[in-house]
């Protein structure tokens, strides 16, 4: 069983560590912290303090987290992985042979 919160609505240190490493899996993605703060929604110095401990986070961002690597908040905090993105189609041209009609 985990242990209760400091104060309601807070998240215990585990669910915290899950929220980080999502962060750092946008961060990787995406390449900067200015974006990684566009896609949850919150201020780029709220983000690094919360990826540094000086900032406890809350439920609110722990939500705009979770929407933002495409997770239910249950799944984030329990801390499954993002749902992987398909990659990228590139269309090949067929090779071109040398010599007879093709």
């Amino acid at each position: 069983m985990m242990a209760a919160p400091l104060y309601p609505g807070g998240l215990v240190e585990i669910q915290r560590s899950n929220l980080r490493a999502l962060l750092r899996h946008l961060h990787r993605e995406h390449g900067t912290w200015t974006k990684v703060a566009h896609l949850v929604s919150f201020r780029r110095a709220v983000v690094l303090a919360f990826c540094d401990g000086t900032n406890p986070g809350n439920m609110a961002l722990a939500r705009s987290i979770a929407r933002a690597v495409g997770l239910s908040l249950d799944d984030a905090l329990a801390g499954k992985a993002p749902p992987r993105k398909a990659p990228a189609l590139v269309l090949v041209s067929s090779p071109r042979r040398k010599g007879g009609a093709s």
